[in-house]
């Protein structure tokens, strides 16, 4: 066996004597992932035409399940690895590893078989995050595009190292290598979670329950792009001149049914194999699993096996769906994506409660806030003109009878100095709003973020507070797939900057800063010092020729950098900042007093475990970076930050390797030195809290919070 030659363990009590169904030596082999949908999901369902129009014309696994009940996570381990090795979340690739041990990534570099891993929307090669956009944790929810938790390479320790990150790519390369006939023996395609059906706010609508319209159009999405994908495959030169294989699978279905060494396992899922001169029209109800796909590439590789695919008596290839037939090569169409509306909810009528935990520590004190329904209720900023008018922000899932539980929209709540109260705000689309950045003024405030239109495209979304309601204002969306707000601040009521993302048809995110004037919206030019991506999230105004914005910008390779820019009454310019010469670092708040420059967010790196929290202080033209060595765990984030007095505060949260729950951090920096303030974390579940302002001297901070149920809104006030 060439798992022997090449030292890979084959656990005895696994190998199994069982003869083996012969699977054809292939040419090329591509395997296309898709997510959260069983067999019936998506077999016979008509927002699927693409998917059954395969599986019609070439081979259907009717008897395939996924091999890990818990998460997405595992089912990607355990297709590359022949085992789970007992990850059981969704966590970070450097929480969840697989130390050591052999994968089909090195069994490949080890053969000497070219490979690539496709994956859509990373930025550039190498990439390291566990997640692009960086900004995919917090409160309110940010779901990015790319998540490395539906890649599982990087799981594998065997896999840190230059040759396999650089080959593991952005996903507009196939098509390249595919027009130049240069693609790898082996192809791992890994779309987005706008297009693998998951779902994925703010980018997209989140997934719902199966067959209601917002899941019916995610998977119209994920269908029409696999079916585009197939396509392009099947379309280039090499495909009929040799004998080639598309897997196309789902990570996992509906319940926990398995078979094959994964049970239970994560249901029973569609998997369809397309080969250029394979069957045509053949279904096999022989028992499998990912443990059977895995099995299946390496014997059409010549690779030995692994872990659970060493089991033959348990596990088998999937022989009869891969033999050669010398059927004629198909070069596949594109079936166009159908239309699945999703009704727009308005402001349907819901319950009101306020919420009843209200403890207290270090100074800090939870308010009780108002709930608007029984559904999840998350704060992301807060801003207040006066200790008597402040204002949280973020979204709500409405639950009111006859809306549509799927629904994300904006949510916003005010305190008068001497309550909290929900204040409706006007929602456009189809199912999807949230407030992400606030900034308030002599009485007025602007809450800012994202919205999608009819055509499901993510727009700027800025709504105005002129003292008595809640409007949308009209503002200019300079980007032709999306434009995005995360951060806002006023100097005054007629000088107010917000910041953000937007995106042309390049795929490449570049920096957006919009300005009122006390007329009208505009956009205001902005740099773009990455090559590969460029964002602004946190944003702090001081007065008409002073504005600083945060961010994060992305070169050709890791690790990628901070970013931060500066207003000068002018224009917007670069301001360098230290270069990190391990760590990638994403900037999400920044505070400017008394000339000084405070900038927070997370430090990431494999190599140091993981995210770890971020400070960086400009002083007298010089920055530093502030030592937390010792108030963080491996995986925190912070996302705010604001100086009362002699003392910075900066908020987010930590994970607690015990519990594997969020809780809220509160750092507090006195000369330089930061040390934990002991805020309160009032959620026996995950605790967030992501912005914090000033106020008169006063320090509010909102978030959320959970006590084993829906997401709660969470304000902490230390007067």
């Amino acid at each position: 066996m060439l798992a022997a030659a090449i030292g890979l363990a084959v656990p005895s009590a696994l190998a199994s004597a069982s003869p083996v169904p012969s699977v054809p030596h292939l040419a090329h082999v591509f395997v296309i992932i898709e997510e959260n949908n069983g067999f019936h999901d998506v077999i016979g369902n008509p927002a699927a035409p693409n998917l059954n129009h395969l599986a019609r014309t070439f081979g259907l696994e009717t008897d395939y399940f996924g091999v890990s009940p818990c998460c997405s996570e595992a089912n990607y381990v355990g297709l590359l690895g022949g085992n789970t090795f007992g990850v059981n979340s969704d966590d970070p690739y450097w929480k969840n590893r697989v130390v050591a041990k052999p994968s089909l990534i090195s069994q490949l570099d080890h053969a000497g078989i070219s490979w690539k891993a496709y994956l859509q929307a990373i930025p550039h090669a190498s990439y390291q995050g566990m997640c692009y956009p960086a900004k995919c944790i917090g409160s309110p929810d940010n779901d990015p595009l790319y998540v490395s938790k539906h890649d599982g390479i990087q799981n594998y320790t065997t896999a840190h190292n230059p040759f396999d990150w650089s080959r593991q790519v952005p996903i507009g390369e196939l098509a390249r290598d595919l027009r130049r006939g240069q693609v790898p023996r082996f192809s791992y395609v890994i779309p987005d979670e706008c297009h693998d059906m998951h779902g994925d706010p703010p980018y997209c609508l989140d997934s719902g329950n199966i067959f209601d319209p917002q899941n019916q159009h995610l998977v119209a999405v994920g269908d029409a792009y696999v079916g585009q994908l197939v396509s392009e495959i099947t379309h280039a030169s090499f495909w009929h001149k040799a004998n080639n294989a598309i897997l196309i699978t789902f990570d996992e279905g509906d319940n926990s049914a398995g078979c094959c060494d994964a049970n239970p396992g994560a249901g029973q899922v569609a998997t369809i194999v397309i080969g250029s001169h394979g069957v045509r029209g053949v279904t096999d109800a022989s028992p499998a699993n990912h443990y059977s796909l895995l099995s299946t590439i390496q014997h059409a590789l010549g690779l030995g096996c692994l872990q659970f695919t060493c089991d033959t008596r348990h596990v088998q290839p999937l022989a009869k769906l891969t033999a050669i037939t010398g059927s004629k090569a198909i070069a596949t169409r594109v079936l166009p994506e159908l239309n699945w509306p999703t009704p727009t909810p308005g402001l349907p009528p819901e319950p009101r409660s306020m919420t009843t935990l209200a403890p207290s520590g270090g100074g800090w004190t939870v308010q009780r806030t108002q709930l608007l329904g029984t559904s999840d209720n998350s704060l992301g900023a807060v801003a207040g003109s006066s200790p008597r008018d402040v204002w949280a922000v973020g979204n709500y899932l409405p639950d009111a009878k006859n809306a549509n539980p799927d629904a994300t929209l904006t949510f916003a709540e005010h305190y008068n100095g001497v309550k909290w109260s929900v204040v409706r705000t006007p929602n456009l689309g189809p199912n999807f709003a949230s407030f992400q950045g606030l900034a308030a003024s002599h009485g007025r405030a602007w809450a800012v973020g994202i919205r999608l239109n009819a055509q499901y495209q993510d727009r700027a979304l800025i709504e105005v507070w002129n003292g008595s309601t809640w409007t949308i204002a009209e503002n200019p969306q300079p980007g032709s797939v999306r434009d995005m707000l995360f951060g806002a601040s006023a100097v005054s009521p007629s000088d107010v900057w917000v910041v953000g993302q937007k995106q042309g048809a390049s795929g490449l995110f570049e920096t957006l800063a919009e300005h009122w004037d006390g007329r009208r919206w505009s956009v205001v030019p902005t740099p773009n010092p990455g090559s590969t991506g460029n964002h602004l999230y946190g944003v702090d105004a001081v007065s008409s020729d002073n504005v600083w914005a945060v961010g994060q910008q992305l070169g050709a390779q890791a690790p990628d950098q901070g970013l931060v820019e500066h207003w000068n009454g002018h224009r917007w310019s670069v301001v360098p900042t230290p270069v990190s010469p391990v760590a990638s670092v994403d900037l999400q708040g920044v505070a400017v007093s008394g000339g000084q420059v405070w900038a927070d967010g997370e430090a990431y790196s494999p190599s140091a475990s993981g995210g770890r929290p971020f400070i960086e202080h400009l002083h007298n033209g010089h920055w530093s970076v502030a030592n937390l060595s010792g108030v963080g765990s491996v995986w925190t984030s912070l996302y705010g930050i604001a100086v009362v007095g002699g003392s910075v505060f900066a908020t987010g949260t930590f994970v607690n390797p015990v519990t594997d729950t969020n809780k809220v951090l509160v750092l507090r920096g006195v000369g330089g030195h930061f040390s934990v303030d002991p805020a309160p974390d009032p959620g026996s579940g995950s605790n967030i809290l992501s912005g914090v302002t000033a106020v008169d001297g006063q320090l509010w901070t909102a978030g959320a919070y959970d006590t084993g149920g829906s997401n709660l809104p969470l304000v902490e006030h230390r007067p």
